[in-house]
């Protein structure tokens, strides 16, 4: 617009000295032409601006990280003058979003619409606002321009990757593993035990027909019981502190591990082990045990925005004294309070697993290793990865 501006100026100055220069009518009307059509393109243009409609749509608003999400926006003209140029900006509410392009210019003829899409993608997990920031509306000749405000925006929602991880040194009860504190009891619906006597609280599946046709009296069926080893995901979520150099690394940090609790969640899920939640914020403070599924989407929905402190919440947890054969920690650092807990927690009978994410400084390597003499194992997750 800058260039077009000098460009007019320069034309209407040239015509100025023409004047003085060969005084005539011609070189009259051309400095009126020049003169007025700068109005008249700002009438038109200030006219036509309020004759076209904008939609828009996104194909997915809930994605794994990694994925790409198609944004569309539709611009129709509903006049018969045309847009000469219109530029769409889009916009994003974190620099962790990326889009192939940020602005787009082009041109829609009377009574046209034009199409953009923008493909879409996050860096880490969250939740982001992603929409277009403004439409810019310029006259045919360049000179002016007439923002029109976009205030409506689309929710997308990242979700963590799960990925393949190297094997967890779990207790296990079919393992003869000899400090397995806990597991809990299912019934093999495939194996009957023995019979007895129908209960008021049995169900028709356990009732064996045969026999209580033979008995002339209801009978029941008790069906093998099989072990179902526990396992407890403890979550530091408090808040990050990042670092002033790199301000995108508390949410570097956040979304490793979140992709370590839910990879290792659908680790142990795996391994048949029955699974607990526990993270700051969570207002029962008794865990969530469920499938996967289940877990997973619990897990995607934790913030990291909370001000409690993780060391109390440990504590905390450990006093409940919970039935549980693994305990893992994910922890942001290894603090005194971590390390007394999780020697507590071992004391308890409970094999424990703490998980870090970054180099250690020195004082938390020798705790590392204290943790060690006592078998409790450290993992830095960054090396769990199998691909």
């Amino acid at each position: 617009m800058l260039k077009n501006r000098l460009t007019y100026g320069v034309v209407l100055v040239a015509l100025i000295l023409l004047i003085f220069l060969y005084e005539d009518g011609i070189t009259y009307m051309a400095l009126y032409v020049v003169l007025v059509l700068p109005l008249l393109s700002f009438g038109l243009t200030a006219v036509s601006r309020r004759q076209f409609s904008v939609q828009e749509s996104l194909n997915r608003d809930n994605v794994v990280k990694g994925e790409v999400v198609q944004y569309t926006f539709n611009v129709k003209n509903n006049s018969f003058l045309p847009y000469t140029s219109v530029r769409v900006r889009f916009k994003a509410s974190s620099a962790a979003v990326t889009a192939d392009f940020t602005d787009k210019f082009f041109s829609i003829g009377p009574y046209k619409n034009h199409e953009i899409e923008f493909n879409v993608s996050a860096k880490y997990r969250g939740n982001y606002e992603i929409g277009v920031e403004n439409i810019m509306l310029y006259d045919f000749l360049g000179l002016f321009r007439f923002e029109q405000k976009h205030g409506h925006a689309f929710i997308l929602t990242v979700r963590p990757r799960v990925l393949d991880i190297a094997a967890l040194p779990l207790s296990k009860a079919d393992s003869g593993t000899q400090n397995v504190k806990n597991f809990t009891s299912e019934e093999d619906y495939a194996v009957v035990s023995d019979l007895r006597k129908y209960q008021p609280t049995d169900g028709y599946k356990k009732i064996h027909w045969k026999a209580s046709a033979k008995k002339n009296e209801l009978i029941s069926k008790n069906f093998q019981n099989t072990k179902r080893n526990s396992v407890v995901l403890l979550l530091d979520n408090s808040e990050i502190e990042g670092d002033k150099k790199d301000e995108d690394a508390a949410a570097a940090m956040e979304d490793l591990m979140m992709e370590a609790y839910v990879s290792t969640l659908s680790y142990c899920a795996r391994q048949m082990f029955s699974c607990s939640l526990y993270f700051i914020g969570d207002e029962q403070n008794e865990g969530a045990g469920g499938g996967f599924d289940y877990l997973y989407t619990i897990a995607s929905k934790i913030a990291f925005a909370g001000q409690d402190v993780f060391d109390a919440y440990l504590m905390a947890y450990s006093k409940m004294q919970e039935d549980a054969d693994n305990v893992l920690i994910f922890a942001q650092e290894i603090s005194d309070a971590l390390f007394a807990t999780a020697q507590t927690l071992s004391l308890f009978g409970n094999s424990v697993i703490v998980l870090y994410f970054r180099d250690l400084r020195d004082d938390e390597t020798k705790k590392i290793a204290g943790l060690g003499d006592m078998g409790i194992a450290a993992i830095d997750f960054r090396r769990m990865f199998m691909g």
